[in-house]
């Protein structure tokens, strides 16, 4: 019993001292408000608090409506790419089907259609001391199945032709040099011209137009296939009129010239180059001999 009243006691005294403690703070923020040299004291570091609370309130609205304007632009963003890709989902399906109906044409009229090249993929560096201004050299030759006249492409088209093979390198030409001469047409109005390099422009020349009918502003200009050198409808640039006189913007300048690949030229042989054995070559002969007769 003595122990619970110790303990009753000291309780007590806890609690008397906490109310004691808060009627003294009590007292002091009452004088430290009312004391007019402390209020003037105190006035500066009010006028301070005020202004870093009004500066971080005005810091937080700008944020949100910062915030709030990316959120509009993301939004845009997003409904510019939906809609391309129902536009893309649109071309697909239209390349799917178009696709489908040229093979059945093909085989409706026995068309001899042209396989699509493998090629061989190598790696490309610039050549400072060679015979050509604009050349590339592959590590790729001979060894690797690379053979005169094949044709070097990237991701964006054309970039020039093989024109000196080695054991295990290549020589390439760039559309872009004086001496590159490579027949084009446009993609969409069909003309035919010929490009030749610039000296490492960006722009090719269109000489030689056979057609008087102008290039459509901004089609692609794709190899013709003509001259028995490069395969047809390789893209190579796309057309722009500069001031009166028509110019391809070469897809070289698009990508980085450092990997390529090299296709096959599938040149059609002449029948001098692939001839008849000579017994199906007298036959005709001697067909004609007899309506002689």
């Amino acid at each position: 019993m003595a122990t619970l009243g110790r303990d009753r006691k000291a309780k007590r005294q806890v609690v008397r001292t906490f109310v004691v403690v808060a009627i003294v703070v009590a007292l002091a923020l009452v004088l430290f408000q009312t004391a007019p040299s402390i209020r003037g004291a105190s006035q500066p570091l009010r006028a301070g608090m005020d202004d870093i609370v009004v500066q971080s309130a005005s810091s937080t609205r700008q944020g949100s409506l910062f915030d709030f304007n990316n959120d509009d632009e993301l939004q845009a963003e997003i409904e510019r790419l939906r809609v391309e890709n129902r536009q893309l989902a649109i071309w697909r399906d239209a390349a799917t089907s178009m696709t489908e109906r040229l093979q059945r044409y093909e085989e409706l009229l026995n068309l001899a259609s042209e396989p699509l090249p493998q090629g061989i993929s190598a790696r490309v560096v610039t050549e400072t001391d060679g015979p050509f201004a604009e050349t590339r050299l592959a590590n790729a030759g001979a060894l690797h199945g690379v053979q005169l006249g094949h044709v070097a492409v990237n991701t964006q088209g054309v970039i020039g032709r093989v024109i000196r093979v080695g054991n295990r390198s290549s020589r390439i030409l760039l559309v872009t040099d004086f001496n590159s001469r490579v027949p084009v047409m446009g993609e969409i109005s069909g003309v035919r011209a010929i490009l030749a390099g610039g000296s490492g422009s960006e722009f090719g020349q269109l000489i030689d137009r056979p057609e008087q009918a102008p290039f459509v502003q901004g089609e692609s200009i794709v190899t013709s296939g003509e001259g028995n050198a490069f395969p047809r409808g390789l893209r190579i640039g796309r057309a722009v009129l500069s001031g009166e006189e028509w110019v391809a913007q070469l897809s070289l300048s698009e990508a980085p010239v450092d990997f390529v690949r090299l296709l096959p030229a599938q040149t059609i042989p002449t029948p001098e180059e692939d001839p008849l054995p000579e017994a199906v070559e007298a036959e005709p002969e001697a067909n004609a001999e007899m309506g002689q007769r």
